[in-house]
């Protein structure tokens, strides 16, 4: 069978995790600076490192329960010695980087675009088929990436 469909979807997730320059979420992190990381702006709650550890705790959920052994919680992603709160701004895109990269290989690693409509597991519990579980992947990256691009500029007084 064709695997058209995947390495269509592989693109897809690509271009909304880093490729898609004006929307992707690697793009609107790219002039987030060290001192943004944990500022939160007036009347807000999230601060950029909390959406970054979002990101990455969801995007390796998502992996671990469709394609993996399911043991994976949003508190059990980070595996570094540092705690989470305390890691670098580079640590936590090189995390990032890593979730999308084992997205990527599961995509890699499906026989046949016959594959999409099989019914995996969610995180939360549901069966959802695989084609939906990947467009909430990549839906996930773009609606974070614009909530990180209102925040910059929230913190930068340029909203």
């Amino acid at each position: 069978m064709s695997r058209e469909v995947l390495e269509h979807l592989i693109w897809s997730l690509d271009q909304s995790f880093q490729e898609k320059k004006e929307h992707s979420l690697i793009q609107n992190l790219s002039s987030v600076t060290t001192d943004d990381l944990d500022e939160v702006v007036p009347g807000g709650g999230r601060t950029m490192r909390d959406l970054i550890i979002h990101c990455a705790a969801v995007k390796f959920m998502h992996a671990n329960h469709a394609f993996g052994d399911a043991t994976a919680t949003f508190w059990n992603t980070w595996d570094q010695e540092e705690p989470v709160s305390e890691a670098s701004f580079e640590d936590l895109l090189d995390w990032l980087e890593a979730a999308h990269t084992q997205v990527i290989q599961a995509v890699n690693d499906l026989h046949d675009d016959g594959e999409l409509v099989a019914k995996r597991p969610t995180y939360w519990g549901e069966e959802w088929e695989t084609r939906r579980i990947l467009d909430a992947i990549a839906v996930h990256d773009v609606y974070h990436a614009g909530e990180i691009n209102h925040l910059r500029a929230l913190l930068h007084q340029v909203d």
